[in-house]
């Protein structure tokens, strides 16, 4: 989900400071951040992801890595399913639409809006 946001935000010039931020083709933009930011990138990525192992493949629950979901929302059981269930569905829609976006982009070239 957060993958189609960055993009949708990326086309429409959204972005930090400085020129190597301002590339707004979704492949051009990996390449002009240059290493150390896709590096930051990925690090990131790989200190939540270890922080959370155990949730994904020993106890807990696969995606709730806890933040909020005790304290913003005091739902019932029935109500947490509910909102489990639009959380899959969300982000298969995410999915499918980062797929359209990358086929989009290379079918046609340059932006996704506009």
């Amino acid at each position: 989900m957060l993958a189609i946001c960055g993009m949708v935000v990326q086309q429409a010039g959204i972005h930090l400071p400085g020129d190597q931020f301002a590339n707004t083709d979704i492949f051009g933009a990996i390449s002009s951040v240059g290493f150390a930011g896709n590096l930051q990138v990925l690090l990131g990525i790989g200190v939540v992801e270890t922080m959370n192992f155990k949730k994904h493949y020993g106890e807990g629950t696969p995606g709730d890595i806890g933040w909020g979901s005790d304290t913003l929302y005091k739902l019932s059981p029935a109500q947490q399913k509910v909102r489990q269930e639009q959380e899959v569905v969300h982000g298969r829609l995410a999915m499918i639409a980062f797929v359209g976006a990358l086929v989009q982009t290379l079918l046609f070239g340059g932006k996704l809006l506009g």
